[in-house]
């Protein structure tokens, strides 16, 4: 088995190398921008998680973020039903690749999942609406800290069918130290064309994000904020009101439950709610 983390600091040097290869090749007045650029994201960049809301829910009532094993083995215990199968359905088209990426590594199952952040909602095209912000104070006391340049799941396969590929699992993670480096190397030609303003689009434009792998339990305490998008808070809002106005199917009144919860929690200041 490969130790994920191990690899990650391994590849330090390498990373270092590279981006210094890459600037080289750029002239004086770009180099120094994307120089900037990488220190910007030292400074800005934070690890989200994007979450259903029932999960902010969860952290409001003190129970930590679960990750997919954990969901899978506490539903299990309750309704009965294979763990395996949970999973399975769970993970749907994902579960041959997560599980043999997963199954590569020493503690895969203990591997939680999110993306390098600099404002805005995170990946909620691809995953869930609330992005969970954690604190710069959180991140900096994991020692199980891995970055990849977009997702595992794509980054170590081929095509379809296809095994692990274990060169991309060895020169792939870059360590927490570079994390900056990784994402400057890979925005370098696209740092000189944009606005300074536009750099939290660089960090995770839908598609093109940046995989961050950890160990650590994630309690309320670890949160700095929640972000959602305008257009959802606002459609929640509606759905919410609509409560007192006609009949909800069940799904509807769970979602309007659990966003009573979380604005509940924003209102009595114990997690920020920020609408972008």
């Amino acid at each position: 088995m490969f130790d994920l983390f191990a690899i990650a600091r391994g590849n330090a040097l390498v990373i270092e190398e590279r981006f210094e290869v890459v600037v080289a090749g750029m002239g004086a007045q770009e180099a120094a921008l994307a120089r900037e650029f990488a220190s910007w994201v030292e400074t800005e960049a934070l690890i989200s998680i994007n979450v259903p809301s029932f999960v902010v829910g969860e952290l409001l009532a003190g129970r930590a973020c679960q990750n997919t094993y954990e969901l899978a083995g506490e539903l299990a215990a309750v309704s009965g039903r294979p763990a395996e199968d949970i999973l399975r359905e769970r993970l749907k088209d994902h579960y041959e690749r997560r599980i043999a990426f997963d199954g590569a590594f020493n503690g895969g199952q203990n591997f939680r999942y999110g993306a390098l952040n600099a404002g805005g909602p995170g990946l909620t095209q691809q995953y869930d609406p609330y992005c969970v912000v954690l604190k710069r104070t959180y991140q900096d006391t994991l020692t199980d800290l891995a970055y990849l340049p977009g997702d595992s799941l794509k980054i170590c396969f081929g095509g379809a069918g296809a095994s692990l590929d274990e060169d991309a699992v060895r020169r792939s993670p870059a360590p927490h130290s570079h994390r900056h480096v990784l994402v400057a190397i890979e925005r370098a030609a696209e740092v000189p064309t944009s606005d300074k303003h536009e750099w939290p689009k660089l960090v995770a434009p839908e598609g093109r994000y940046f995989e961050v792998i950890f160990v650590g339990e994630v309690l309320l305490e670890a949160v700095e904020c929640v972000r959602a998008l305008k257009t959802e808070i606002k459609r929640m809002r509606e759905l919410e009101f609509a409560n007192f106005g006609r009949k909800l199917d069940p799904g509807e009144r769970a979602l309007a439950d659990d966003f009573v919860v979380l604005r509940r929690g924003a209102l009595e200041g114990k997690l920020r709610l920020e609408e972008v």
